[in-house]
């Protein structure tokens, strides 16, 4: 007679070591040649000890282990060369799955989003991890208040850079001239952009650049307010709070704008126009600056690009296109998305074209006003430096 006192349930046994709890049931079972009672000697159902017995009874003791439980069939499957190319794209551009299934998608093969992220899992293709500093992430715009093209973050990118292009890229684009900070100017509203270039990095081209934005809105009839939000480097005032209230007082307060600067050490404050500026490295630096073979064709493609991210490349965060955003919102004339990518350097022996004459200088104001001045350079964009 077999002593029940001494077994437990199968369940507990299981958890415990699985490979231990069949062998028991075998033996229970080729001792009492009884399924329903080996059952019930270890609670569990019959269905279970049957399926046990016939595995033993065909494999011998490799049936106890665990088998696979990937089905036999499988008719919704992705065919492996789907597969083939979702681990192309994510090795080539290192996008996540919305991405992925976009590119796609744009190419003719249907993909969803979903389908991307269960291969990448299933061949363990883990993702881009990149530690933040900051533990919690903030907000620092009421988006449900602002207007588009009312609030836009201002900053400086130097191309030239040894952490992202190759050295053969650099020196290229030095032997034919390009010029190496990019003036980049985003609307936290819809992701529009407006890029310039400069072979300085001067406060002079900086307040140009925010101007000839300004005077470009105010042709496109946008009258609203317009808020620069910048770093404190110098090209955009530096830290010093007379310059800046200056800068307000004299320039920006009569064209119905604001120049503001962020706190100190707080890059996360102009996220959006950080963030863009590695979309740049990614979708136009890396793959175009080598094509360029003069200086006007470097300006011809930036004037591309500019396009492009506009008008054509959908923004993950949005879901839309910038100009899609933005004619959600207003009517605008659509080559509002073709702001003039120039030289800002050409505008150096031009200022006084920037103000009208009820804001020229007079009295105390006229040494504040001398120091920012351009500097004259460069006749055209398509001359060296």
């Amino acid at each position: 007679m077999v002593d029940l006192s001494f077994y437990t349930s199968y369940k507990e046994l299981y958890q415990q070591a699985p490979l231990f709890a069949r062998k028991k049931l075998i033996k229970v079972y080729q001792e009492t040649k009884n399924k329903s009672f080996t059952a019930k000697v270890f609670q569990t159902h019959l269905c279970v000890v049957r399926k046990i017995i016939r595995r033993f009874e065909q494999e011998g003791e490799e049936g106890l282990k665990d088998h696979p439980r990937r089905p036999k069939h499988s008719p919704h499957k992705t065919p492996l060369h789907i597969e083939g190319m979702i681990l192309a794209e994510r090795k080539k551009t290192g996008y996540g799955r919305d991405r992925i299934s976009r590119n796609l998608t744009a190419r003719g093969i249907p993909v969803k989003p979903s389908t991307v992220r269960y291969v990448l899992r299933r061949y363990q293709v883990s993702a881009k991890y990149k530690r933040s500093r900051y533990r919690k992430k903030q907000r620092f715009y009421d988006f449900e208040e602002l207007h588009p093209l009312e609030h836009f973050e201002v900053d400086l990118k130097e191309i030239y850079d040894q952490s992202t292009l190759s050295e053969e890229t650099i020196q290229h684009a030095q032997s034919i001239h390009i010029p190496p900070y990019q003036w980049t100017a985003i609307d936290i509203k819809t992701r529009i952009r407006f890029l310039s270039y400069s072979y300085e990095k001067t406060f002079s081209n900086g307040l140009a650049f925010m101007l000839t934005i300004l005077y470009f809105l105010r042709m496109m009839g946008i009258q609203r307010q317009t808020t620069f939000q910048t770093d404190n480097g110098e090209e955009f005032g530096g830290k010093s709070v007379d310059k800046l209230q200056y800068l307000n007082r004299q320039i920006f307060a009569p064209l119905r704008a604001k120049l503001i600067h962020i706190p100190k050490g707080k890059k996360e404050w102009n996220a959006f126009v950080e963030r863009s500026h590695q979309t740049d490295d990614n979708e136009f630096y890396i793959p175009q600056l080598d094509l360029c073979q003069d200086v006007k064709e470097f300006f011809w493609r930036a004037m591309r690009w500019q396009w492009v991210y506009n008008t054509k490349r959908r923004h993950s965060a949005i879901q839309l296109t910038p100009m899609e955003k933005l004619l959600s919102y207003r009517k605008v004339p659509k080559y509002i998305a073709i702001f003039p990518v120039t030289n800002l350097d050409t505008l150096g022996g031009n200022m006084d074209i920037f103000f009208p004459k009820n804001i020229q200088p007079t009295g105390a104001d006229v040494l504040t006003y001398d120091h920012f001045r351009f500097p004259a350079h460069h006749s055209s964009f398509i001359h060296n430096p």
